[in-house]
């Protein structure tokens, strides 16, 4: 099935989590168009204290194809908080996640090795002036714990 239209005339409060909706259903699907209508060109990912990867490109590169395109995953998001000042086209969010990482195509398979983890997201966002939509500037994630095989998504 496909993914919804990335512009679904949304108000700001219900936009800006959309963006962080977007990415993670992109990743879960396998949607590249819907997994970029999150980004910035130049967005900046985070992940639990490395290094940055910087720009889009190089999430596309790294994160997508290794988690999208590479893994069985389903990543459930909660607790959205978001700073947001009236009239503002920038906007800050937090949230939880659980993130559940398999093989691919091994997500099905009665007592496959599986990776659980419990998130925090930081998020930045802009409104693109382009195309109206809201998207990640910066996106830091810390796992907050952990079970299962952490080989699954090479640690």
């Amino acid at each position: 099935m496909a993914s919804l239209a990335a512009n679904l005339s949304l108000p700001d409060r219900e936009a800006i989590p959309d963006a962080l909706y977007r990415s993670i259903i992109g990743l879960d699907s396998n949607d590249k168009t819907i997994f970029e209508s999150a980004w910035h060109q130049d967005a900046e990912f985070i992940y639990d204290g490395t290094p940055p990867i910087q720009g889009l490109a190089a999430i596309l590169d790294t994160t997508f194809k290794y988690i999208g395109v590479g893994l069985d995953t389903t990543h459930l998001v909660s607790n959205v908080r978001i700073d947001l000042k009236d009239g503002a086209d920038a906007a800050k969010m937090t949230a939880h996640a659980l993130a559940q990482h398999y093989r691919k195509d091994e997500g099905r398979k009665p007592g496959a090795a599986r990776y659980l983890t419990g998130n925090m997201y930081w998020v930045d966002l802009a409104k693109d002036q382009g195309d109206g939509l809201w998207k990640m500037t910066k996106f830091d994630m810390k796992v907050i714990w952990s079970e299962g095989d952490a080989s699954i998504v090479g640690q």
